[in-house]
């Protein structure tokens, strides 16, 4: 800065003199303006020659060095966080950059430069390994590149993305340029009276301004933070495009700060500590990896805040107001001074020109300590100050009485290391149950709070009217089922009975969960289990009911189809075609093991095939897996035990024949293991044909069949299952 204000003055002298400025004198600068940039450009092309990098089982090895030879390994469980940053000139080529922080204070490390889809697709494999989940280099390569124009996957789902208006208006309306617009027209106003040494200064100002528009508006345009299966992605970026993936756990404090002339409008910017990353809280240029949000509203600030603090109300948590004695030490503000905790959190709060509130979870503060100058000592009051990795997070708690002082910090150590422990014993689960661990903390449900287990999800109790279900990671097109179902249970709402209500729906730590209402009543397969058998029979008559009032749905198109899954809806032209499809992929996985273990197989599937084939009947709709555990049982006004609701609605959800729901339902009883479930299922077997004729009896024998062939592959996971599938493969007789 001294050498451009002392060459701009020369310059700026010159022209108010009578002398021309002679360009001859700064011909001598392109030469050597020349030499610094072919310099820098051959340095740069031999540097990126002899970098390789090499990766095996363990760790990543980056060799440096034309001369000097350089290698650097780093673990894989080391790696903290792995970015994409695209400079301008690199973006027009399709190339990228890769940075890897590795280990708290650490210098980075730079992969320069690969083509945007490989630095992509090397980033999601580190970052994976990073994880402690195994992976290969080949499914890596194999996988979708991310979007060219905003480095994300089609895995990854936008929680905020800030608009252009928004991030100009709180540019336009923050102090910093606001200070330096009002420094450059003063400028302006005393250069027109004659000073020509004022003008000087206009050349630092205009730099500092044209510094701001970069850092705040081109830097952060179109900043976007997505949900990822390894945590935040953060992209942004006008000319050069970052995108920083921010591992949640390394997060060690939340900065939300609303300055006066945002109130207004509701806006407040987000900063976070992330481990590993030492930064200024004073230069976006230098700190982009703290800002979390750069502006955004309410909305988006508690969405941001739920994904990286689950479970947390920060509203909820009561704070406590610095004495009013406090005025003696900081006249200006002692009136927002505030601070609270609850079991998992500390927050503090200041400021009224620009509102601070930061937030410490205790398991991420590294030490505490109490400050008392002699007003202070005077007075009764204490600052005390709890410490993280340094950042842009200062959560100090201001002028608080002596007496409450003291035993915080006393006390603060313990509740750091109970949630140390509690974090730790979170890390050690398998990687699943740490993605269902996460979304259960979003939701402040304890694990011992599960309602049921199937084959496609865990369902948990939110409250009385509504459960959480969180789908396995290995379920078929989760998203794409969770919208279809949305759309049949509209379709279905106000028939004979109940059927759940999708309320909400999303992804958090790769894993999709809803929340649907809860229907009433209790799950028959557990009311069963202690009920009378004079209780349980009744219940069963309307268990049959129940099959029957699922037939009488409405049905979304015609023919036969499948409603729910991959390509859904899908028409077939018979029945027989549409169970076939049905049967063809589980019975891929079972072949081999139900060949070795039933001789006749081949003669049972061509039999059932010629049933299917033979069965003339008009589509409707079947559950598909219409079994005690997806019923629901209430007492009915006549004091009866009645079969009020069904769930779980899925992919073997068909437009096909309504006997086989009736089929479903008995069979799948003799599954329970109750004392008397065998007995029971001969008895409603009974009762079913004695309603629907005796031909019902002849397609409940084959589609015993077809439910034996369709769980089959159920011996990878469940073998009393596959036990009982066996015994339904028996060749038809009569």
């Amino acid at each position: 800065m001294a050498i451009i204000f002392g060459f701009s003055r020369q310059v700026i002298d010159q022209l108010n003199s009578d002398e021309r400025l002679d360009t001859g004198d700064l011909a001598w600068l392109v030469p050597i303006v020349g030499a610094v940039v072919l310099i820098a450009a051959l340095a740069g092309l031999v540097s990126w020659y002899f970098t390789r990098f090499v990766i095996d089982d363990d760790e990543l090895r980056i060799e440096t060095g034309a001369v000097f030879k350089q290698s650097k390994k780093v673990p894989f469980e080391r790696l903290q966080s792995v970015d994409v940053i695209q400079p301008f000139a690199a973006r027009l080529f399709g190339l990228a950059e890769l940075r890897l922080e590795a280990g708290a204070g650490g210098n980075g490390i730079k992969l320069r430069y690969l083509s945007q889809a490989e630095a992509s697709r090397l980033r999601d494999y580190l970052l994976t390994r990073a994880h402690g989940k195994q992976a290969s280099i080949a499914d890596a390569q194999s996988a979708r590149p991310a979007s060219r124009l905003t480095d994300l996957g089609t895995a990854e789902r936008p929680l905020v993305t800030v608009g252009p208006p928004r991030l100009l208006g709180s540019f336009l309306l923050s102090s910093e340029f606001i200070g330096t617009a009002v420094f450059t027209i003063v400028i302006l106003i005393v250069s027109a009276t004659g000073s020509t040494f004022a003008l000087t200064g206009l050349i630092p100002a205009v730099i500092s301004l044209f510094s701001l528009i970069s850092n705040r508006i081109v830097a952060m345009f179109h900043f976007t933070i997505a949900d990822s299966a390894r945590g935040l992605r953060i992209t942004r970026g006008l000319t050069n495009l970052s995108s920083q993936s921010v591992p949640v756990n390394r997060i060690q404090g939340v900065r939300i700060s609303q300055p006066l002339l945002w109130r207004a409008l509701g806006w407040y910017r987000v900063d976070i500590d992330i481990l590993g990353y030492a930064t200024s809280d004073e230069d976006d240029d230098n700190s982009s990896s703290s800002v979390l949000l750069p502006v955004a509203g309410p909305d988006e600030v508690r969405i941001a805040l739920d994904r990286i603090l689950p479970g947390i109300d920060l509203d909820a948590i009561p704070l406590v107001r610095a004495p009013h004695r406090a005025a003696w030490v900081r006249p200006y503000d002692f009136w927002t001074l505030r601070s609270g905790m609850d079991q998992r959190v500390l927050i503090t709060e200041n400021g009224w020109i620009t509102h601070v509130r930061n937030v410490v979870p205790h398991a991420k503060s590294q030490s505490v300590r109490l400050r008392q100058g002699p007003l202070q000592r005077l007075l009764g009051l204490a600052d005390v100050h709890v410490d993280t990795p340094r950042g842009p997070v200062h959560a100090v708690a201001h002028q608080l009485d002596a007496a409450l002082a003291r035993p915080l910090v006393l006390t603060q150590l313990d509740r750091a290391r109970a949630a140390r422990r509690a974090d730790r014993a979170r890390d050690g689960l398998p990687a699943e149950q740490r993605d269902t661990q996460s979304i259960l903390d979003h939701f402040g449900v304890e694990r011992d709070e599960v309602l049921g287990r199937g084959g496609e999800a865990t369902v948990y109790a939110l409250d009385q009217d509504r459960v959480l279900r969180i789908y396995h990671s290995d379920h078929e097109s989760t998203a794409q089922v969770i919208a279809q179902l949305q759309g049949l249970y509209r379709m279905w709402t106000g028939g004979p009975i109940e059927l759940p209500t999708v309320l909400e729906n999303g992804e958090r730590a790769g894993r999709i969960y809803t929340v649907t209402s809860r229907l009433h009543g209790v799950s028959l397969d557990r009311w069963l289990a202690t009920a009378a058998p004079e209780e349980r029979r009744t219940a069963l008559l309307s268990y049959l009911d129940a099959a029957q009032a699922v037939s009488a749905l409405p049905a979304p198109l015609a023919g036969f189809a499948r409603l729910v899954g991959a390509g859904a809806p899908q028409q077939f032209d018979s029945l027989a075609a549409l169970l076939t499809a049905q049967l063809q992929p589980q019975v891929a996985v079972s072949r081999d093991r139900l060949e070795a273990d039933l001789p006749e197989i081949s003669r049972v599937w061509d039999q059932l095939m010629a049933a299917l084939a033979s069965r003339s009947v008009r589509p409707a709709v079947v559950h598909g897996d219409f079994c005690p555990a997806n019923t629901y049982v209430s007492v009915d006004g006549r004091g009866q035990p009645t079969v009020t609701g069904v769930g779980d609605f899925s992919p073997h959800t068909l437009l096909a024949d309504p006997a086989m729901d009736l089929a479903g339902a008995v069979m799948f009883l003799e599954l329970e293991r109750y004392d008397g479930a065998a007995d029971d299922a001969r008895w409603l077997e009974a009762e079913a044909v004695g309603r629907w004729g005796t031909d019902l009896a002849h397609w409940m024998a084959v589609y015993r069949r077809f439910y034996g062939f369709y769980f089959s592959s159920a011996y990878v996971f469940d073998e009393d299952l596959y036990v009982w599938c066996r015994t339904q493969l028996t060749p038809l007789t009569g």
